[in-house]
């Protein structure tokens, strides 16, 4: 988990040091999956980055406790602050506050499915194994390839993950023998995606999948399609065969959701040494392994409380995992196909892995950041053809305020915005569904762009047009006033789909000073024909 920039140097390693050294250190509104053999949830390198499930946080606390860092969600780093000593008790005696204290202490878990999930107390994951809300990790494989996620880092102690600030769920499906069945791994999997769509206020990215052996299962397929179309990324060791796994698959990392889902939400990763050569022990395959990362001799928390060293292609997944976390954080608006298309357009070149894996590189974190910064290299969207205008029956408008607006089963022009007046959307989200008939919805016109609110560091996500059931016949009005719109998939308040971005700084490339107008749900493409101008 180091690379140059750090105190331990190597050429060959993730470059994570050179990430941190720009000021990325990830995000506590960042979630990531372990499914593993559980977490040290206790461990003084990790405690802070366990995941609190909010939904789980009892009512009678709820009013209570303090977000002492104003992020909307509690986590440990709130409730080992002095604002909240009055909630919590260090019950296990280590000087701190942790899972461990909050699973002993009745005020937490009090026998409530809260979030009615099916799962009672799951306050910080779960474990499938012996099916309860303790997930301690009493193997340690779990627990070292947690660390490598996203360890604490800048604490002048141990070692550091790729994510310092990241919040781990423990899916515990591995039991102390390091084995389990691919049924809890599917209820491990499922357990991630609906925490996913549950939550506010976090944003829920990938899974690290260190395991493998067993033949394809349909089960898990679905449960990976599952977890994709919540726009979650499979993080997947490639194996230590030391074969070509694409003359004869390697599961979990041979699954595939590209067919199913529509984007690719699998990562098979290759463990690499310190060299740069590929792990004696590691698989390989030119279409089924995506790239490598450092899996040999890598330090990381024991389950013991200490720190240990482990090799495998199980080590170089999670530091994929990191670098997905870190991404996320500094670009929350991509969606997972944008996140993996980051990834591996940003490899550095290996000798030992041309023809070998997909990108035949390996893992380059603080290229992937730079990538993300950098304007989107997205085609802009043509000026569309001029439209003829449709026959229109009725005309729903909005206010100055947020409006959630329903159109007809008829022929609709629909505007969140008044239809007189200079108020133009600023600062108000509308959601605008057409129903039935050939819609039209405004997104400007004579007056000028609506939705601008000139915060170009948000790229204008405090303001646009939620339209909800975008359909063939339906067409999007833009105002003329602008020369240039660029369509781009990406998630907004959890919700897949394409979003319009007015180029406001007139310099015909996508960029952070262009403004967020519309999202349309759901959509899987827009043409120009889809587009009107007033």
């Amino acid at each position: 988990m180091y690379g140059d920039a750090t105190e331990i140097r190597n050429a060959n390693g993730s470059q994570a040091g050179e990430a941190w050294a720009t000021g990325a250190t990830g995000s506590a509104s960042i979630v990531v999956g372990v499914l593993d053999t559980g977490l040290n949830y206790t461990h003084s390198d990790i405690y802070q980055n366990v995941w609190i499930n909010q939904n789980e946080i009892p009512v009678s606390l709820r009013g209570k406790l303090a977000d002492t860092d104003s992020d909307g969600q509690i986590t440990f780093r709130d409730l080992n602050q002095a604002a909240n000593k009055a909630w919590v008790k260090d019950l296990n005696k280590n000087g701190r506050i942790d899972a461990g204290d909050l699973l002993k202490d009745s005020s937490w878990v009090n026998g409530d499915d809260l979030d009615r999930n099916g799962y009672r107390d799951d306050l910080f994951g779960w474990d499938f194994v012996n099916d309860d809300n303790d997930p301690f990790d009493d193997h340690g494989h779990g627990t070292h390839v947690s660390g490598t996620i996203g360890a604490m880092g800048g604490n002048g102690y141990g070692v550091a993950g790729v994510a310092w600030d990241v919040q781990i769920v423990a899916l515990k499906f591995l039991g102390a023998s390091g084995s389990g069945s691919i049924a809890d791994a599917v209820k491990a999997l499922d357990y991630y995606t609906a925490a996913g769509k549950a939550a506010v206020g976090q944003d829920f990215v990938a899974t690290n999948n260190s395991w493998g052996g067993g033949a394809y299962s349909s089960a898990m397929q679905q449960a990976i399609d599952r977890s994709a179309e919540a726009g979650n990324l499979f993080i997947a060791a490639a194996g230590n065969n030391g074969r070509n796994t694409d003359a004869a698959a390697n599961y979990p990392s041979g699954y595939s959701t590209l067919g199913s889902v529509g984007y690719e939400a699998v990562v098979s990763v290759a463990a690499i040494t310190s060299t740069g050569a590929r792990a004696s022990y590691s698989n390989y395959g030119a279409t089924s392994v995506d790239l490598g990362a450092p899996g040999s001799s890598i330090h990381s928390i024991a389950a013991n409380g200490g720190y240990t060293t482990m090799s495998g292609t199980s080590m170089a997944a999670p530091h994929v995992t990191g670098a997905i976390a870190l991404y996320a954080a500094a670009n929350p608006e991509d969606s997972a196909a944008e996140i993996r298309s980051a990834l591996l357009n940003a490899t550095t070149a290996t000798a030992s892995l041309e023809g070998r894996t997909v990108t035949g590189g390996r893992l380059d974190v603080a290229r992937m950041l730079e990538i993300g910064a950098a304007p989107d290299a997205e085609p802009e969207q043509a000026a569309p053809e001029p439209e003829p205008e449709p026959i229109l029956a009725s005309f729903i408008f909005g206010t100055a305020g947020s409006d959630n607006l329903v159109g007809t089963a008829g022929v609709d022009t629909i505007s969140g915005i008044a239809a007189t007046g200079n108020t133009l959307g600023k600062g108000s989200v509308d959601v605008l569904w057409g129903l039935a008939g050939d819609d039209v919805f405004l997104l400007g016109d004579a007056r000028g762009v609506f939705y601008d609110d000139g915060l170009a560091a948000k790229q204008g996500t405090g303001d646009y047009a939620r339209i909800m059931d975008f359909a063939a016949g339906d067409r999007i009005q833009l105002s003329d006033d602008v020369d240039t719109y660029f369509l781009r998939k990406i998630r907004v308040d959890g919700q897949l789909g394409t979003a319009i971005y007015a180029d406001l700084d007139g310099n015909n490339r996508y960029g952070t000073t262009d403004e967020l107008i519309g999202h349309v749900v759901g959509s899987a493409t827009l043409s120009a024909a889809d587009f009107i101008y007033g």
